[in-house]
C-alpha cells in the first residue's frame, strides 16, 4: 500500500474499531446504538484523526486509549445524559472488552497475527481490526437479542454537582488541547480536540437549558 493511501486506511479501519466499541458499550448496557449514531460517528471521526496524529506525528501512542475513553465518556454524559460516573464505567468496560477480544483473536491465530507480524505486514493489522470489529458488533448484538446485558438505575450514581463535574472534565479536555499544542506545536491535533470540546459544550449547555 502506498504511503498516500495509508492515512485513509488508518482512518477507515480505526472507524470500524471505534464503531465496534460504541456498539459493545451500548448493547452491553441494553441501550439502542441507532438513537445516537450520528453524534457518535461525528465524534468517532474526530477520534480517528486524533489517533492518527498522536501515533504518527507525536509518537505518543500511550495517550490514545486514555483520550478515546475520555471522549467516549463525554459523549455518554453530554449527549446521552448518562451520569458522569456511569459514563466512565461504560466507556472503560466497552473499550476493555474490545481490546480483550483482539487479544483473544491474536492468541487463537497461532502466530499468524502475532505482534511482530502485524508490524511487518500492515494488511494483517487491518484484517485483525476488521475481524474484531465484526465479531464485536455481531456478538454484542446477539448478546442483546437474547436478553443479555446490564440494566441499572443510572440516576442513583449521579453526582450532586454533576454539571460542575462535567464542565471540569470538559475543561480537562481543553487543557489537554493546550498541552498538545505546546508540546509539538501541532495545530491540527489541537484543532480536533477543540472541535470535540465545542461539541460537548453545546450538548452540556443544551441539557441545562432543557432543565430550566
Amino acid at each position: 500500500m502506498s504511503w498516500s493511501l495509508e492515512p485513509l486506511a488508518f482512518v477507515f479501519f480505526s472507524t470500524l474499531e471505534f464503531v465496534a466499541v460504541y456498539f459493545i458499550m451500548m448493547y452491553l448496557f441494553r441501550m439502542h446504538p441507532s438513537e445516537f449514531i450520528f453524534q457518535a460517528l461525528f465524534l468517532i471521526l474526530l477520534m480517528d484523526l486524533q489517533s492518527f496524529y498522536l501515533r504518527e506525528d507525536l509518537q505518543t501512542p500511550a495517550f490514545v486509549p486514555l483520550i478515546n475513553i475520555l471522549l467516549f465518556t463525554l459523549l455518554l454524559a453530554t449527549v446521552m445524559k448518562i451520569p458522569l460516573v456511569w459514563s466512565g464505567i461504560i466507556s472503560v468496560t466497552g473499550y476493555f472488552l474490545y481490546v480483550l477480544l483482539q487479544v483473544l483473536i491474536v492468541q487463537l491465530s497461532f502466530g499468524v497475527l502475532a505482534v511482530s507480524e502485524l508490524q511487518l505486514h500492515p494488511e494483517k493489522g487491518y484484517f485483525l481490526q476488521t475481524l474484531s470489529s465484526f465479531l464485536g458488533i455481531a456478538g454484542s448484538r446477539v448478546f442483546y437479542i437474547f436478553g443479555g446485558g446490564f440494566t441499572f438505575e443510572f440516576e442513583k450514581l449521579r453526582l450532586k454537582r454533576e454539571t460542575l463535574a462535567l464542565y471540569l472534565v470538559i475543561g480537562c479536555a481543553l487543557a489537554l488541547t493546550i498541552f498538545l499544542l505546546e508540546r509539538r506545536n501541532n495545530v491540527f491535533d489541537a484543532l480536533f480536540v477543540s472541535v470535540a470540546v465545542i461539541f460537548f459544550l453545546y450538548y452540556a449547555v443544551r441539557k441545562e437549558k432543557k432543565r430550566d
